[in-house]
């Protein structure tokens, strides 16, 4: 039977993005608001967001803390996701610092910076890993709430459209968000409280041009400004009401994002772990599957000429039966960060214990595979994203645990290894959920292996969404490749070969 991981991959790299992009409403000067998160109908947390008066010397600012925590089920566990995020901005709410603090299972992961000179210089740290990164900063970039900052200053009317820039946490990068004021239309808020809203659609694109579908967010909002709902599709659905405090932290059943996510097949797959090329039929609704799944060594991608519907093709690939690529690969593949912490005394430690006296890459990276698949004895869904010095202590967690110590170890071998974002069939739930594995680059070819389930020869079950070095102040951003197919994909399975 197999045991499928979620990991992070519903969490820092989608939920916190969205929430923080689609948040209903920032608070009014020097006070505080909250507001309940719900998804797929059910309540998993709240938010709360405090606005405060401080001063530098004679000058008056304005400090905006964000906090928010949710909780839902995954199978029989549970996990918590945790989050805090900071500015110091003028009185005009031009921002001159970012603070935003990730908790991730036993460690914190903070990405800070200020502006200087049209400069933010953005820093990410966790332990003694520190990244930086040098983002241009206009004064009218706002934070992650810049689209509720300029509807309280100027309400819109219907038929209306404005352009706001806007920072977006967890990526650490700007937006720049649309907004087209469509009308007033009745909208419930919980219990027997219904309000005319005037409703505000908000798309997301960045400075290269490229939209963020996923981030896509209907607005309501009051006659001052306020958003009072917001509402995105991604995950199955999220939604966030301005409420009271007592109601943002009631509690109530946990939505389980295990069952949620699971794409169902009407075609059970027989003996997947031994499944060698498989030819599936992919429905994708609102986007072009084509366009969103990789081509490598391992799948193919063809489109049918229907719309929203592909053909994927994907097969069993070891390091002789692929394409050679360049000799070497980018040192991102090598080096430690944040999450891959390659430079962790114990992980060097356990790398060197685990491939013993091979020498050649692939062997050593076989071994690592075997020696993560038996050590890492507690396999839970409770673990949130650890960094791998964490994994080589607890030598528990899910995929994402299996995934950041696997590919730490071979890194401290000198092996350029990532991680794999993507699907994974498992028979006891009838579909494909959400998973990761690993790619390590030897014989000039991009691998993958999978230390989840001690597999060298990873199956055509597997299905690539993204991979990523986890390098740089935005280690999370591979992931947003989930939610752009969560809840809106179809799998067939038209051919086993």
């Amino acid at each position: 039977m197999r045991r499928i991981g979620i990991g992070r991959v519903l969490g820092w790299g989608t939920l916190a993005v969205v929430l923080l992009v689609g948040m209903a409403g920032r608070a009014a000067a020097d006070s505080e608001s909250w507001d309940a998160v719900y998804v797929g109908g059910a309540k998993i947390g709240h938010m709360r967001i405090r606005v405060a008066p401080v001063k530098d010397g004679d000058r008056q600012l304005t400090r905006v803390l964000v906090d928010f925590l949710l909780t839902f089920k995954r199978g029989n566990d549970s996990s918590t996701i945790e989050l805090q995020y900071g500015t110091i901005e003028t009185p005009e709410g031009e921002v001159l610092r970012l603070d935003t603090r990730t908790y991730v299972s036993q460690q914190v992961i903070r990405v800070h910076g200020d502006v200087i000179d049209g400069k933010m210089r953005l820093k990410i740290e966790n332990g003694s890993q520190k990244q930086e990164k040098v983002i241009p900063w206009t004064p009218d970039t706002f934070g992650p709430y810049g689209a509720e900052l300029s509807l309280s200053r100027k309400p819109m009317k219907p038929g209306e459209t404005r352009k706001v820039k806007t920072f977006i946490p967890d990526l650490n990068k700007i937006g720049e968000a649309t907004l087209t004021a469509r009308g007033m239309e009745p909208v419930s808020l919980g219990g027997n409280v219904n309000r005319d809203l005037l409703r505000v659609d908000q798309e997301i694109a960045f400075e290269d041009g490229k939209k963020a579908p996923e981030m896509n967010t209907t607005l309501w909002v009051d006659e001052g400004g306020q958003i009072l709902k917001s509402f995105t599709d991604a995950n199955g659905g999220m939604a966030t009401y301005r409420t009271t405090k007592e109601a943002a932290l009631r509690e109530g059943p946990k939505a389980d994002l295990l069952q949620a996510s699971i794409v169902k097949l009407g075609r059970k797959i027989s003996n997947p772990e031994n499944s060698r090329d498989v030819v599936y039929k992919v429905t994708l609704a609102g986007a072009d599957p084509a366009q969103l799944f990789p081509n490598d060594g391992r799948q193919t991608i063809k489109a049918t000429g229907e719309v929203g519907v592909a053909v994927l093709e994907v097969k069993t690939a070891g390091p002789d039966q692929l394409a050679a690529g360049p000799d070497g690969v980018d040192a991102e593949f090598l080096r430690p960060n944040a999450l891959i912490t390659s430079d962790d005394p114990r992980v060097v430690a356990l790398a060197s214990r685990a491939v013993g006296a091979a020498v050649d890459p692939w062997a050593k990276a076989q071994a690592i595979t075997h020696w993560v698949a038996a050590n890492l004895k507690d396999k839970n869904f409770e673990t949130t994203f650890a960094p791998a010095d964490e994994v080589a202590r607890t030598l528990a967690g899910d995929c994402t645990e299996h995934g950041v110590l696997t590919a730490a170890m071979c890194r401290a071998q000198g092996i350029p290894a990532r991680v794999t974002t993507g699907l994974v069939y498992a028979t006891h739930l009838g579909g494909f959920g959400f998973h990761m594995w690993n790619e390590v680059y030897v014989n000039r070819r991009w691998v993958a292996i999978d230390s989840t389930f001690d597999q060298v020869q990873v199956d055509a079950v597997h299905i690539k969404l993204s991979d990523s070095s986890l390098d740089g102040v935005a280690p999370f951003e591979t992931f947003l490749a989930v939610s752009r197919v969560f809840g809106k994909l179809k799998l067939d399975v038209v051919e086993i070969r």
